[in-house]
């Protein structure tokens, strides 16, 4: 009598339990990382794109002979043509971002602009759009 041994494939429930646990926990502590990456990117993607728009504005008001405006509240902005009553871009921040204080700022068409400064918040971060009495924007995240 020859006995036959049958090779066993397959995982146990023990087996599954165990890599179904391993996974939760490796969730259980990327989602709150994720989650904060996820904010911190938004503010920095919202603060490059009013950085990109006010480029655009003086851009426009450059070439166009026109003053543009960039006109800026908590929930977000617009840039028009004053004169003409069009509006080039009108824009919500996403997520939890919000401008600190409403804003408005010429550009010129000889390049100038009204200079100044606007907060971005997350709640946990902040930028600084400085906008230079020269029309150009820039972003810099604020230090505590």
């Amino acid at each position: 009598m020859s006995s036959r041994v049958q090779n066993a494939r397959g995982f146990t429930m023990v087996e599954m339990m165990v890599i179904i646990g391993i996974i939760g926990l490796i969730a259980v502590i990327a989602v709150p990382s994720f989650n904060g990456y996820l904010r911190a990117n938004t503010l920095d993607t919202t603060a490059d794109r009013i950085a990109s728009d006010m480029a655009l504005a003086r851009s426009l008001a450059v070439s166009q002979g026109s003053v543009y405006r960039f006109e800026g509240v908590a929930a977000g902005y617009k840039i028009t043509e004053p004169s003409a009553g069009r509006v080039i871009r009108d824009r919500s921040f996403e997520g939890c971002v919000a401008l600190d204080v409403d804003v408005s700022v010429n550009f010129y068409p000889w390049g100038a602009a009204d200079a100044a400064v606007l907060t971005l918040d997350n709640g946990s971060e902040s930028y600084n759009v400085t906008v230079l009495p020269t029309g150009i924007a820039e972003v810099a995240a604020c230090t505590p």
